[in-house]
């Protein structure tokens, strides 16, 4: 699959329209993929938790992850596997995800992903695994 259909690509996918996601690059050796700030992906109204949820975040992680791997190989992934660290909660901004394959081998592919904040501290970084 040729780069430039990429950010079609992403498009066409009904959860990444909910999550209003957007290819800002696409490279083989490197995607970045950005989600806007929004308030119903907070975990919760409770000022205490008044954060993007875990599961937003992840979610970022596996799909920059995946098209990292996708731009490396030029066709669709599976996500085998996915770790994910929150290192610090997000409680406004736009976030950006930066993914870059790691281990491209012919049964399973490797993709680090850094996420960070609109002030460019990383709040969360994850690894993914996929089939190519």
């Amino acid at each position: 699959m040729p780069l430039a259909t990429l950010p079609d690509v992403l498009r066409r996918s009904p959860y990444a329209r909910l999550l209003g996601l957007e290819m800002i690059r696409a490279a083989p050796d490197e995607v970045v993929i950005r989600m806007p700030f929004r308030e119903d992906l907070l975990a919760d109204d409770e000022e205490a938790a008044r954060y993007v949820h875990g599961g937003a975040l992840a979610s970022l992680i596996d799909i920059a992850g995946t098209f990292a791997v996708i731009a490396a190989v030029g066709h669709d992934v599976i996500t085998v596997d996915l770790r994910v660290d929150y290192l610090r909660p997000v409680r406004s901004g736009d976030l950006a995800g930066t993914a870059r394959p790691v281990r491209i081998g012919r049964s399973l592919a490797v993709a680090d992903v850094e996420v960070a904040g609109a002030d460019r501290k990383l709040v969360a970084v994850g690894r993914g695994l996929f089939r190519p």
